[in-house]
Formats: structure tokens, sequence, C-alpha cells
């Protein structure tokens, strides 16, 4: 068990010195194949410890109240500075020249093991981290990352069975964060049906997190969401007959959202300066047609 210890503690120290190589831009740099050598020895030493563990952890993983109970299974390795070395390594994942893609899905395949290791805290903050993967990871990691998302990080995080006076945790309320990185970075609609179909299979109240994200999202990620949010309720479309007063007919929402939040700046300068220059040229006063101002009374 020292033995494997120590190996396990030197390995980390490994990934701290691809780290340190990245940010301070040494050559040669490693490349993104090094660093998902180091990440395939951990996965094949975790999961050979699993087969170790006459119990479930996974299935422990799903409920809450039993986080001390899985954590006494495992044996003592230091599964937080593992943890702590990989969300370093991505902060750095830009700085990745060669083998991206190769070091994203071994990220993702040691984190769909990591998970059953890690605390309750630690495990909650597990979706917004996978998410935020999809901004420095090439197209083909992609499928993997969504794959890692809706069978591994989200069952765990967001669909575990909370304790009896739990509040909402830090993996739900994150969820609008993960709709609008998923939406923002891909253009795949198979990929957003397949997150907010999974996310409605955990967790209840989807709808609200897809209003937040039109509401408050990036601008290339609140279109995908409204889109999302007439086709899996389409009650909230209006009908026809609710229509009859606007000019616009709503057939696409994606029109009326793209003239509402990518509007240029400059058109609302051009309307109201055009509308200035007609007013100017006719002569037209701004005072209604008709109205007589009263006779102030002292």
């Amino acid at each position: 068990m020292g033995t494997r210890a120590a190996a396990f503690t030197a390995k980390i120290r490994n990934l701290s010195e691809f780290q340190l190589r990245l940010l301070q831009g040494a050559v040669p740099p490693p490349s993104g194949i090094d660093i998902a050598n180091t990440l395939k020895y951990f996965n094949q030493l975790l999961l050979g410890v699993l087969r170790d563990i006459k119990s479930s952890p996974v299935k422990m993983l799903r409920q809450c109240d039993l986080d001390e109970a899985r954590l006494a299974l495992l044996p003592s390795l230091d599964y937080h500075g593992l943890h702590k070395a990989i969300t370093n390594l991505l902060d750095l994942l830009h700085l990745v020249v060669f083998g991206k893609h190769a070091l994203g899905t071994a990220v993702l395949q040691l984190l769909s093991t990591l998970i059953i290791f890690l605390d309750r805290d630690t495990v909650d903050t597990l979706p917004f981290l996978v998410a935020s993967m999809i901004a420095n990871t090439p197209e083909t990691v992609h499928p993997f990352l969504l794959k890692t998302l809706c069978f591994y990080v989200l069952p765990a995080s967001v669909g575990a069975s909370p304790k009896s006076s739990a509040d909402e945790n830090y993996s739900q309320a994150s969820v609008p964060a993960v709709i609008m990185l998923m939406l923002q970075y891909t253009e795949n609609s198979a990929y957003h049906c397949q997150l907010v179909e999974c996310l409605m299979s955990v967790k209840c109240n989807v709808i609200q997190d897809l209003i937040c994200v039109i509401a408050h999202g990036t601008p290339g990620s609140r279109i995908p969401a409204a889109n999302l949010l007439f086709h899996y309720w389409p009650n909230l479309n209006p009908k026809l007959y609710d229509r009859k007063g606007m000019p616009i007919k709503l057939c696409d929402i994606s029109c009326v959202l793209k003239a509402m939040f990518i509007k240029s700046p400059q058109a609302g300068k051009t309307d109201s300066v055009s509308q200035t220059g007609a007013n100017s040229e006719t002569g037209e006063s701004k005072t209604p047609k008709g109205w007589k101002a009263l006779p102030c009374q002292v």
C-alpha cells in the first residue's frame, strides 16, 4: 500500500511539472500525448482499485447519505491532489499545441473514473468543470465530452438523491451555466437535445434553467435555448389567434431573437437620425394634433 501511494504521489508531481513547463513556455513544450499517457496511468490504477472492492461504490455515489460509507471503502490515496492537478492542467489547455484530442479524451476518461473517489463537494463541481472543457478542445472531443456529462457526471451530481435536510447544491445551481456553455460552443442540435433530455431525466424544472439562459446567457446561446424551450414545451408558443395584433409573424423564433439580441449599435442611431430629419423637413411638431394647452391658474 505504501509503495502504491508513493507512486501515486510521484505521478501527481509529474502532472505538476507538465503544468509548470506549459506555464513557463519551456522548449520543447510537453505534448498532449505525453500528458495523456500519465493520465492513463491514473485511470488504470483507479480501475484496479475498484476491482478489489467487493461492494458497489458506483451505486452509493447516487445517494448523498452513503457518502461516508462509500469513502470508507476506498484506499487512502491523494485523490484530492489528483483532482487539483487536473483542474490546474485544464486551465492551461489552450497552451497545448499538439495532441489536444488525446489529452481531452484522457482527461474525460479519468474524470469519469475519479468521480467515484471524490467527496460530495468536489463531485458537485464536476459538471461545470467538464462543460468548460468544450471551449478549448477540438470538435472531435465534443461527442465524448457530452457522453461523459450525460452518463457519468450529471447522474452522479445533479441526479443524486439529496440528504433529507439539504438545500439546492452547487451542481444544480450550475446547470444554467452548463447549458449555456454547450449551446455556445457547439451548433449541433443533436447535442443540445441530448443534454436537455438528460437533464430532464435527473432534474426537475429544467424549463427554469432554459429561461435563465435566454434571459442572462450569451447571444450565441439564447437562440438555441429559445428553440429548445418551444420544442419541448410547445404550449408556451402563442397560438395563431393570439398573434393578431403583432406586426411580425413568429414562424421562426430564431429570426426574432436575432433581431432582438444581435442588433447593430448603429441601427438605433440611424433610426433616431432619420426620424429627426423627417420631422425637420416636414416641419411637423411633436405636439399631437388637436391638443390645446390649458391656461395656468394661480
